[in-house]
């Protein structure tokens, strides 16, 4: 079974430590300053959206900016930013017609981001399997297919989630554009439901737990063993509500399209009214969040108490049988899909306090319907445990994430063997004085490894102090053991005291085992006599017995490895080149490189020379030198082919990089 990250991430326990001692750094190390933090006052775009109906339900889609009036916490505000967004109601319900946005009119106030970027439409499909029978999830996953298939629109973005007493709330897909990750999502989630319990089965998951304050080890235990249907009833219900605390940072309304049979009227309506007074908290933490939740029911033709209220409270409207999921579909779509956008610029305070949103329109007979306000940020420091893990793990599985905007840093992964253990390094470039502001202080270090349909496959994490460094850039690295497939691997470094982060992200292909012929492997670029020092994570696991220096040798701290870019000026590279051959009788490996512009597509070869060699098992190691033709800035792939003399088989690679 695949490995699964939780949302108090209970595999990420281990302590990380840093080896230092690999490749020991000529310079002195010395301690820097560390520089006390502090939040400002800044002034922020506040977006908001808003539908406004007539009295018969109907869109209204003549209004301007002068029709509406704001006031956040009580207090006016100019409406800075409009926007409309209305979609043309389809004839047929698989053929919706395309999104029609206009922007009516923007200021020439301060700068600020453009407003579309992030008010487009979200849904999030959450399926009860707890709650449900097989029948009601088979229903439930083909009603939110037809859903996506029929009414989701190209800038739609769409989650995938569902909750089960074993599992807790897992994240099949973050909030993303692309539909077909989706659309698989949806496919792959199974499970054993019933009013006893079920478990989710789709094992690439990620998983929110929302439990007491004890140790991790008690958490797992109770997130999956509690018997008691009351127990299981508020487990489900914190479960909601600390979605509900992630949900409130994102911007604009998210929209829950909720699958379920709902609590039954006897726990929710029983003498006892915990278990009531729960659930219309955890709906009110879905409408503070502006989440508004749309019910369908799995179970039956009957009412369900639970789940109207459940809507009326969020905001969001109760719909009955899911065997009406064509209907159902239009009415969702009728409802969110003609909004008006309003922005204006406010005071940003940094203390988690809730802002109270009201919107009116002057044209008599409107109906009003937007957000009902927002939470101002909180430091980092008051966060709670579960906010600053679902902090990283926004950052693990989106690629533009909500919560945080992130540094950009450059990190590459290259397969390197044809052996099931330390097959792949990860090698990220931190380039220390650029990112002074996050790593001052008490760090952590992450990776995280997703295969192709966004399931976490390995990851590690732990605290790094990075104020021993005097050098200017450290290249951390990890020995990855995976399995054939494609995968998107992040390195995150962030500040435990300000929350500031800084996030590398690249892809690599792991192809499946070499059965006979040659395989070249992508080569490990390095830069002359610029001196690099190398720091490894180590997590006690067996890869970790090695190092850099063991899968490339000939590596020295005189040299840097090529992550992203190199000036125009340098003339030559150095590479360490892996190639693996199987199955030929004494073989003799020739390597030629083509230099390939981009822009011009112009090829030039390389002059190649080989300055040390290693043979290990079935695998040659080669030391080259590589003399580069003048470089203007621009980007460029060094080709290179392997070829067996005897057999004549080749094989080919290549590495991109850019001049600045």
């Amino acid at each position: 079974m695949k490995n699964k990250i939780f949302f108090l991430i209970l595999f990420l326990a281990l302590a990380i430590q840093p080896d230092l001692h690999e490749l020991k750094p000529e310079s002195t190390q010395t301690q820097k300053s560390q520089k006390a933090f502090q939040y400002e006052v800044t002034v922020v775009l506040k977006l908001v959206q808003v539908f406004v109906t007539d009295k018969e339900g109907n869109p209204v889609t003549d209004l301007t900016k002068d029709d509406f009036i704001l006031y956040d916490n009580d207090k006016f505000q100019k409406i800075t930013d409009f926007e409309k967004h209305f979609l043309s109601r389809p004839k047929k319900p698989v053929a919706p017609e395309k999104k029609v946005e206009e922007v009516l009119e923007e200021t020439q106030l301060p700068p600020s981001r453009e407003v579309p970027t992030r008010m487009n439409r979200k849904f999030i499909l959450l399926l009860d399997i707890d709650r449900n029978s097989v029948r009601g999830v088979t229903k439930s996953k083909n009603a939110a297919l037809h859903f996506i298939d029929s009414q989701v629109q190209p800038d739609d973005e769409v989650g995938v989630f569902s909750y089960s007493f074993m599992t807790g709330l897992n994240v099949h897909e973050y909030l993303t554009t692309d539909h077909d990750k989706v659309r698989n999502a949806v496919k792959r989630i199974k499970g054993v439901p019933g009013t006893e319990g079920g478990f989710s089965m789709d094992e690439g998951s990620s998983r929110f737990d929302s439990q007491p304050e004890s140790s991790l080890t008690q958490q797992f235990i109770r997130s999956g063993s509690p018997t008691d249907i009351v127990e299981k009833t508020n487990n489900f219900i914190n479960n909601i509500k600390d979605l509900a605390k992630l949900l409130r940072y994102i911007p604009g309304y998210k929209n829950i399209i909720f699958f379920s049979g709902g609590i039954p009227d006897s726990l929710l309506f029983s003498p006892d009214q915990t278990i009531r007074e729960n659930y219309v908290d955890m709906g009110k933490e879905l409408a503070t969040a502006s989440s508004p939740v749309y019910s369908v029911s799995t179970l039956g033709p009957g009412h369900v108490h639970s789940l109207d209220m459940l809507s009326d409270i969020s905001g969001g409207k109760y719909l009955y049988l899911v065997d009406h999921y064509e209907q159902v579909a239009t009415q969702i779509q009728n409802v969110t899909s003609n909004y008006y956008v309003l922005g204006y610029y406010i005071d940003e305070t940094w203390d988690g306090k809730f802002h109270e949103i009201k919107v009116e329109v002057k044209r008599k007979g409107s109906e009003v319907h937007a957000q009902s306000g927002y939470f101002n940020p909180k430091p980092f420091t008051e966060l709670s445990e579960f906010e600053r893990d679902v902090h990283l793990i926004e950052l693990a599985l989106s690629k533009n994430p909500y919560l945080q905007d992130p540094y950009i840093l450059n990190n590459i992964a290259l397969p390197c063997s044809e052996k099931k253990d330390a097959n792949c390094v990860l090698l990220s470039e931190i380039p220390l004085e650029e990112i002074e502001e996050i790593i001052t202080g008490n760090t952590e270090h992450a990776n995280f490894i997703l295969d192709n349909e966004n399931n976490v496959v390995f990851s590690s994490r732990g605290d790094i102090d990075f104020s021993p460094f005097s050098q200017k850039i450290i290249y951390s690295y990890a020995i990855l053991s995976l399995p054939p497939g494609e995968y998107e691997c992040r390195t995150i470094i962030r500040n435990l005291q300000t929350g500031k982060v800084a996030v590398a992200s690249s892809s690599v292909e792991i192809s499946e085992r070499l059965k006979a012929g040659i395989k070249l492997y992508p080569p490990l670029l390095l830069i002359p006599e610029k001196e690099s020092t190398y720091l490894r994570l180590i997590k006690g696991r067996k890869q970790d017995s090695l190092s850099i220096n063991d899968i490339y040798p000939f590596l020295s701290n005189k040299h840097s490895p090529l992550v992203d870019d190199i000036d125009k000026d340098v003339s030559k590279l150095l590479a360490v080149v892996r190639c693996a051959v199987a199955d030929i009788q004494k073989p003799e490996v020739n390597i030629t490189a083509h230099l390939v512009e981009k822009e011009s597509g112009k090829m030039t070869e390389l002059s190649l020379s080989i300055l040390n060699s290693k043979r290990e098992e079935m695998t040659d190691i080669l030391l080259l030198e590589i003399l580069l033709p003048e470089l203007k800035p621009g980007e460029y792939a060094i080709e290179s082919i392997a070829e067996e003399a005897s057999s004549k088989q080749k094989s080919k690679t290549s590495t991109r990089f850019k001049v600045k």
